[in-house]
């Protein structure tokens, strides 16, 4: 402890000794000290010193509008696509394409020349194009099932959208090209009918729409002996009994009788 205290005190006193050396040689050259110096500049004041320097603006001056018509700049252009890159980079492109508009049967056929089973297609780019182009999902997956395929993939999406007159299309036309499994069929049917009961609750006004297009699809399959009714038989004669007032339920009705009778 007494080592370090030594060591302060010479410290502070080799301080002092600097700055009074400093003053002295301040005064021998100067014949003033450091701070009358620092006073006479106003290096001490620096805090209150203020620096501004105005300068001349000239006034805009206005230019009137010799132009009567607007002018406006289009700034949509279509793209001009390069089909000299890859089979998979056009494919995509048409098949993005095919997502937001009705396809012309030239881009239809493209896409199908460019399927490959490695091409995939996810779950909302597939709801996007049952929307817009139903044949070209029906053509594409009836490829796939001709390849040898498992196209059960896209069976399952199906299940899963909203029944619309286009899912409806799109099954009728599945079950001309391809056998369809017997479990998909009765899921999708059985959603169906599902579906009319909510349109029952939701949307009454549309409900008599509904259940004649459901009826009909039914019916169809049934004629085309693509769908056997006795599997979901007690399911589809309550459709019908809740629905007697519509002319194509009771007509649904007898077909399904029928059926069940040749068998």
């Amino acid at each position: 402890m007494l080592i370090r205290f030594m060591y302060k005190l010479i410290r502070e006193e080799h301080k002092q000794q600097c700055l009074i050396c400093i003053q002295k040689n301040s005064m021998i050259e100067y014949g003033q000290s450091i701070e009358q110096i620092l006073r006479q500049t106003d290096l001490l004041n620096l805090n209150e010193m203020k620096f501004s320097c105005d300068f001349m603006r000239p006034i805009p001056v206005i230019i009137e509008n010799k132009f009567q018509d607007s002018i406006t700049l289009d700034l949509i252009h279509q793209t001009i696509w390069d089909y000299n890159i890859s089979p998979l980079m056009r494919f995509r492109h048409l098949l993005g394409l095919a997502q937001s508009t009705k396809l012309q049967q030239g881009d239809h056929q493209m896409i199908l020349n460019l399927l490959k089973p490695e091409y995939k297609i996810d779950g909302i780019q597939f709801k996007l194009l049952v929307e817009q182009n139903p044949q070209l999902v029906s053509d594409i997956i009836t490829k796939l099932h001709k390849m040898g395929l498992n196209s059960q993939e896209y069976l399952e999406y199906l299940i899963q959208i909203k029944i619309s007159i286009q899912t409806l299309e799109l099954v009728n036309q599945l079950s001309k090209n391809i056998s369809l499994p017997d479990q998909f069929l009765n899921m999708f049917i059985t959603k169906c009918i599902v579906n009319c009961e909510e349109f029952k609750i939701n949307q009454p006004q549309q409900l008599a729409r509904q259940v004649r297009l459901v009826s009909v699809f039914i019916r169809t399959l049934i004629k085309h002996k693509a769908f056997d009714p006795k599997k979901i038989y007690v399911e589809l004669q309550g459709f019908c009994l809740e629905f007697s007032s519509i002319l194509e339920a009771t007509q649904l009705f007898k077909t399904i009788k029928n059926a069940v009778q040749e068998q």
